[in-house]
């Protein structure tokens, strides 16, 4: 039996790039792991500062599957119009716009204490303003005031839903040479540094899923040995090519799009056969969107001395996302009851 890339599979992967993510935001910044007293031995500071800096290849992950995902939802429904292809997508973005807005005003009733709204949104109705365009994600669309720059994604996330759609479609029907037309656009177009950076990545996600690439990896003829040492090989292969200096400066946007394929391949195919490391996978996949959006707070804004004060870099990780995992189990709870209780009241 053909084994699939199934949205338990996509959670997996997921859940290894928020672990990338955390480890990246908590490490990556040597004056603040050696002013904390970060303990990370066994390893060098340069080669721990090396492996953490290879962390912000979450995002690249997160719009690969992106890519990947609307365009295998989109081909699983045949030849539908692009008005309805259109409409899914209208219906996607507020349903992401409703869940951020949930996000920030959970965030502001329970911590609106530590937070200066005067001084970061401006008093009277300009700030009421600006702290309506930060609530709906829009900030950095209309360079507003925002609480917390990780949220710059939201940009990126809104414009690939309505950007992707048009994207499945052309390479549905020139097929490949699409890669081609990613690679060089940004250098012929202006089109925002963001989207920039991830537009190869996108496209890659549509390829993607056009070629069913995950599925092929999945249904590969090698042994168990043979998977776990190709993918250990690839995957520090792709963190010291990843980390050279002039791949940083000048390639990233290139070589983000296949490495991102290679966690791809690390987390469905080798770490979805580990029993109980998948299911912590998957579940913290599940809940990683949240966790993106309100782990800053938690480790930089609230909470950093009790984060830092367990020292040993596995274990300061290893609390911030148990912290990040109740907030956001405790926030999806919540969200439930109300919309039970939504429909109770409508029913009467």
């Amino acid at each position: 039996m053909q084994k699939q890339f199934t949205k338990d599979r996509t959670n997996i992967v997921k859940g290894l790039a928020i672990i990338f993510l955390l480890i990246y935001h908590l490490f990556e910044n040597e004056n603040l792991v050696t002013s904390l007293g970060v303990n990370y031995s066994p390893f060098a500071l340069s080669d721990f500062l090396m492996f953490t800096g290879f962390g912000n290849i979450c995002v690249a992950v997160f719009v690969f599957l992106t890519g990947y995902g609307i365009t295998k939802g989109l081909y699983a429904q045949g030849e539908i119009s692009a008005k309805e292809a259109y409409r899914q997508a209208t219906k996607r973005f507020f349903t992401l716009m409703g869940n951020f807005a949930v996000m920030y005003l959970s965030i502001n009733l329970l911590w609106w204490s530590y937070f200066d709204y005067g001084s970061l949104y401006e008093r009277g109705k300009q700030g009421v303003l600006h702290a309506l365009t930060d609530m709906t994600g829009l900030s950095v669309f209309l360079d507003t005031p925002t609480l917390n720059m990780t949220w710059w994604y939201m940009e990126l996330a809104y414009i690939l839903i309505f950007l992707i759609p048009a994207l499945a479609y052309l390479t549905k029907k020139v097929g490949y040479p699409v890669i081609l037309l990613a690679l060089f656009a940004p250098g012929v177009m202006s089109m925002g540094e963001d989207l920039t950076r991830y537009l190869f990545t996108a496209v890659l996600g549509v390829a993607a899923a056009y070629g069913n690439w995950p599925d092929k990896l999945l249904n590969l003829k090698w042994n168990s040995i043979v998977r776990w040492i190709v993918g250990i090989v690839v995957l520090v292969l792709s963190i010291l090519i990843r980390q050279n200096a002039a791949v940083k400066i000048s390639y990233l946007h290139l070589i983000d799009a296949p490495i991102a394929l290679v966690l791809v391949y690390v987390g469905a195919v080798l770490l979805a056969s580990v029993p109980f490391v998948n299911k912590v996978l998957e579940f913290i996949g599940k809940h990683s969107m949240n966790i993106y959006l309100v782990h800053t707070f938690f480790y930089m804004m609230l909470w950093q001395k009790f984060i830092y004060q367990f020292k040993y870099a596995p274990l300061i990780l290893v609390v911030l996302l148990v912290v990040c995992l109740l907030y956001s189990v405790v926030l999806e709870l919540v969200k439930k009851g109300v919309r039970i209780l939504y429909k109770r009241i409508r029913k009467k």
